[in-house]
């Protein structure tokens, strides 16, 4: 028995092994693939508009996406669904390049290639793995690992990405893209995941209402729901600008815009490596994890008052050491307090919830940048942000300094 014990979790650490190795190749060729149809569209028109609309098509495909698939994640084997996602991604890019060096290029291919390559659900189907592969106390490590791996990726891509696309053309490139995609159907094939527990087969809309009442018997994952929101509003109203706000306010090009990106997942390393090896909060979780959030809003009011690009990436490394002690707890108590049969559901309706304003902050963000400069638009989304996440620290920073209180009068 103990023999059998030994394999069994040599055969899991394998497992969780290769998804990580997975999940860094998903990220090498989303990172890597967004950045080459953003500078191409950007090099294209020269217009902020066109930015955002490829942003806004992009969280239309992921949002429509969700909806729809999300309520059949935990029918399915979640490892076909991470192939099946990928192959379709893999696929848009083909379709830009063929597009490409057949004469057409024009902005509509490339919003078309970004849409399709939206229209994925990866990232719920592997998260759902996480607790299949991984022992309970052991989550917060391996998020604070699996994450860490991610955005290590992104450190090496980014500025890797804008070498490479001031270096080679877009006919070379995207095939590429379309490869490292389709490479999922390799290290997908040796996690070995364990069957799903039968259980009643729902419609669509009884899995969806499923995942609805998880939340709504869960105060706690509402409130954390409306707070990423609120945060999601301003991230994507910012990071649809990056490269506008490089080149115009920074003045750097393609490079510049890599490093730029790169500097949030390397402070996103560092953080991740202490969240792992710092003990959770217990009691003030909750307020730490506000105090993650507000420490990224008063960054974005930083980046829009700097014109020098190495202050912008000091700012922008800094934003990333904090948002792991958001991140990783937030996916520690999913996969705590959400039972394993209907996870991947939740996750998904998390997604929509979660997403449900980041088209309204591209918008915000297009218009904002092209009316009054860029500026105006970081600094107004770190006092929103700020604002938020301030009132969840004294929220539940209240809330806890009460229990703790209660605690030490029931023990007298």
């Amino acid at each position: 028995m103990t023999g059998e014990m030994a394999t069994a979790a040599k055969s899991w650490n394998r497992n969780l092994g290769w998804l990580c190795v997975d999940q860094m190749r998903s990220n090498l060729a989303g990172t890597s693939g967004t950045f080459i149809l953003s500078w191409m569209l950007y090099t294209l028109t020269g217009s902020k508009a066109a930015m955002g609309g490829i942003w806004l098509l992009s969280l239309v495909g992921q949002w429509l996406v969700q909806w729809i698939a999300g309520p059949y994640i935990d029918r399915w084997k979640r490892v076909t669904v991470m192939k099946l996602s990928e192959t379709i991604r893999g696929a848009a890019f083909l379709f830009v390049w063929l597009m490409w060096i057949a004469g057409h290029k024009e902005a509509y291919i490339i919003w078309i290639g970004s849409f399709v390559s939206s229209l994925h659900v990866y990232d719920a189907a592997a998260g759902a793995l996480i607790p299949k592969l991984a022992e309970s106390d052991k989550l917060v490590r391996v998020n604070a690992v699996l994450s860490g791996s991610v955005q290590l990726v992104r450190v090496l891509a980014l500025p890797t990405a804008g070498l490479l696309t001031g270096m080679l053309s877009a006919e070379f490139l995207l095939p590429v893209m379309a490869i490292l995609f389709w490479c999922v159907w390799f290290p997908a094939s040796f996690i070995n995941e364990r069957p799903q527990s039968a259980g009643t087969v729902r419609t669509w809309k009884g899995s969806f209402v499923q995942g609805i009442q998880v939340y709504q018997s869960n105060r706690i994952l509402c409130g954390l729901t409306l707070l990423v929101a609120v945060t999601s509003f301003g991230v994507f109203a910012t990071q649809a600008m990056y490269i506008p706000y490089v080149t115009e306010t920074l003045h750097g090009g393609p490079l510049a815009s890599g490093l730029f990106s790169a500097a949030f997942p390397f402070g996103y390393v560092c953080g991740s490596i202490i969240a792992g090896w710092l003990r959770e909060p217990g009691t003030y979780l909750y307020a730490v994890m506000s105090a993650a959030l507000f420490a990224g809003g008063l960054t974005y009011i930083m980046l829009g008052m700097t014109t020098s690009i190495h202050t912008a990436l000091v700012i922008e490394a800094a934003a990333g050491v904090a948002m792991p002690f958001w991140n990783v707890y937030s996916s520690t108590l999913y996969y705590r307090i959400v039972p394993e049969s209907v996870l991947g559901q939740v996750l998904s309706v998390r997604s929509l919830l979660t997403k449900a304003m980041t088209p309204v902050g591209v918008m915000y963000g297009t218009f904002l940048a092209s009316s009054f400069g860029m500026p105006a638009l970081f600094m107004s989304v770190g006092v929103l942000i700020c604002t938020v996440s301030g009132a969840g620290i004294f929220i539940f920073g209240r809330a806890a300094a009460l229990r703790q209180v209660g605690n030490v009068s029931a023990k007298e």
